[in-house]
């Protein structure tokens, strides 16, 4: 039947035929992406939410994480304080120190000052001043110091021991931090 028209006719049929067949793809490829769109609308709208869910999350986390630096921070402190009253607490004060050398300076040695202080790191060596009777009394007393368990050494200068009697002297006395 085809061959019954005329070419001008067979032309228009044609370009008819395939304005229908682009029209026909266009309107099921615009189905077919209207049934995605709905299809995969609940998959972006998870996402979606599941992202803000994350946002959130990270900003609790952050939240939490500079809390938790601060609590850290202050446990550091903390710590830091009581080791530092620990420390003191185990350390021998002064005054104990400062007796037991009293107590050493028996017969024939008088004590005129005596000075003590604490550092960082313990305490620094002690200066005793004072005088003694004679000779023996002040190299007793020098050995007394020397047998304290806390004492690591005396220094007596050669210049204390130039005379007989009535000696000022002044002693230098080595503390060992770790026998305390």
């Amino acid at each position: 039947m085809t061959n019954l028209l005329p070419p001008r006719a067979k032309k228009q049929i044609v370009l008819e035929y395939w304005v229908r067949m682009i029209s026909m793809w266009l309107v099921v490829w615009s189905v077919s992406m209207l049934v995605g769109s709905l299809t995969l609308y609940p998959t972006y709208r998870l996402i979606g939410d599941s992202s803000q869910n994350y946002a959130q999350s990270v900003a609790d986390a952050t939240e939490r994480t500079s809390a938790y630096n601060e609590i850290s921070t202050m446990l550091e402190r903390a710590t830091r304080q009581a080791q530092a009253i620990i420390v003191a607490d185990r350390a021998p004060s002064l005054s104990n120190i400062s007796s037991d050398i009293k107590k050493e300076s028996r017969l024939g040695v008088t004590l005129e000052s005596l000075q003590l202080s604490r550092t960082d790191t313990g305490i620094s060596d002690v200066q005793v001043a004072g005088e003694a009777v004679d000779r023996q009394s002040l190299a007793m007393f020098k050995n007394r110091l020397e047998q304290l368990e806390y004492v690591s050494s005396v220094e007596l200068p050669i210049a204390n021991l130039a005379e007989n009697k009535d000696i000022n002297f002044t002693l230098t006395v080595a503390i060992n931090p770790n026998a305390l």
